[in-house]
């Protein structure tokens, strides 16, 4: 329901570590639901570390943990997720990888 009122207002939504927790279904639930280009995803380091590194100091390079869950969630490839949430990144920091 949150999601939704900040997704009507026009803003994005970001998916961190949590996705991959156990207690985290809900979560994925709403990451599975929201559109591809609504949403972003982050580790929100150093803490919220994905599962298999739950507990310890979380590092960008598991931000492709938080990637794989949500795909699966989706029931789409890592690479179309990837795809799309790297276009929303560049677009809201305004970067290019070009």
């Amino acid at each position: 329901e949150q999601a939704n009122e900040v997704i009507d207002l026009d803003h994005l939504v970001s998916f961190t570590g949590i996705v991959t927790f156990k207690n985290g279904a809900s979560v994925r639930a709403v990451a599975a639901q929201i559109p591809l280009w609504k949403f972003m995803v982050e580790t929100d380091c150093p803490y919220l570390a994905p599962v298999p590194f739950r507990g310890k100091r979380c590092e960008p390079a598991y931000t492709r943990l938080v990637a794989e869950s949500i795909a699966s969630a989706r029931e789409i490839p890592l690479e179309e997720l990837a795809e799309a949430t790297t276009e929303t990144a560049e677009k809201f920091f305004r970067f290019n990888r070009g």
